[in-house]
């Protein structure tokens, strides 16, 4: 199973629309590269922070010339986790139940009702029966793109990371398959139940939209900035949970702490070989909210220059 583990910017559903003035059909790329550059006294190359969509379109497989050039430039390549095939393995056990129930057993009948319709929706011949080894909380993340991922489609970070290996770059990961199923492993099955139920009723309020979720997405993402996708993310959250102090736990474990880690290992790596350019390519959302990735850089001494247009 690849990629199951999303990252928020692709977990939650968007409500945003493109920049009306911009013909999407007639894009060859992104309009602004979602990139900053890195630079401090003690390195002697640039590096560079790439915002990344988890989905897979030419319009987005073509990368803005600045994240092109920045890509070409550099010597080592990171992505969010390891997407060595052998480390993709080492994910799948992690992702199994461990209670001794299968997945409807634990959901109950009512929310494997909800789950099979929503499920359909996506394709007549899916159920929940393939899902009934997975943690409530894999089934959650994975719902939202499983339509995309069924079309077999290498979405951008797999698209890079094959770039980086085909053209003998150097890689690494800022994340371990353990540090991102823990991110969902601290909230108990009610919990977890609680988020699947979530994002089930707002896949069910997408389909009833003309422009459905995942193409607002990309809409916004070939159109706009980061300061755009935080306000796209600031009313995704409002509508995302009736709970909101869990909602406001999964979105400081899936942003906030992470970005700190990732900001953590970057700031390592950095040092560790100031004389390569690094290439960070990680989810677009963690360059948002009050612990962005990039601020918290600049809190360690670098200098971080957006390079959008």
């Amino acid at each position: 199973m690849r990629n199951i583990i999303i990252p928020v910017i692709a977990f939650l559903p968007c409500v945003g629309l493109a920049d009306p003035k911009v013909e999407l059909d007639t894009l060859k790329h992104p309009v602004k590269a979602c990139l900053y550059k890195i630079e401090h006294k003690n390195l002697q190359k640039p590096s560079y922070l790439f915002g990344t969509i988890h989905l897979s379109d030419t319009r987005v497989i073509n990368l803005h010339p600045n994240a092109e050039s920045a890509f070409k430039a550099s010597d080592i390549f990171y992505s969010e986790i390891d997407l060595d095939m052998a480390a993709q393995f080492k994910v799948a056990p992690l992702l199994m139940r461990k209670d001794g129930k299968k997945l409807t057993q634990a959901i109950g009948p009512e929310l494997t009702s909800k789950l099979d319709a929503i499920l359909k929706g996506i394709n007549p011949a899916l159920s929940s029966t393939p899902f009934e080894s997975l943690k409530t909380w894999a089934v959650a993340v994975t719902l939202p793109l499983l339509e995309n991922q069924l079309m077999a489609k290498k979405p951008l970070d797999v698209v890079l990371y094959q770039r980086a290996i085909d053209e003998k770059k150097k890689t690494a990961a800022l994340e371990s398959a353990d540090s991102q199923v823990a991110v969902f492993d601290q909230f108990n099955e009610q919990e977890q139940q609680m988020i699947l139920s979530d994002s089930i009723e707002l896949m069910v309020t997408d389909q009833k939209r003309e422009i459905k979720s995942i193409e607002r997405l990309l809409n916004v993402y070939l159109t706009g900035s980061t300061h755009e996708i935080a306000e796209l993310m600031t009313l995704e959250m409002e509508q995302m949970s009736s709970d909101s102090e869990l909602t406001d736990r999964l979105m400081k474990a899936l942003l906030d702490d992470r970005n700190i880690g990732m900001a953590n290992k970057a700031d390592q790596f950095l040092k560790a070989e100031p004389e390569k350019c690094h290439f960070f390519a990680v989810g677009a959302a963690h360059y948002t909210g009050k612990l962005a990735v990039q601020d918290l850089l600049k809190k360690r001494g670098y200098t971080i220059t957006p390079l959008f247009d």
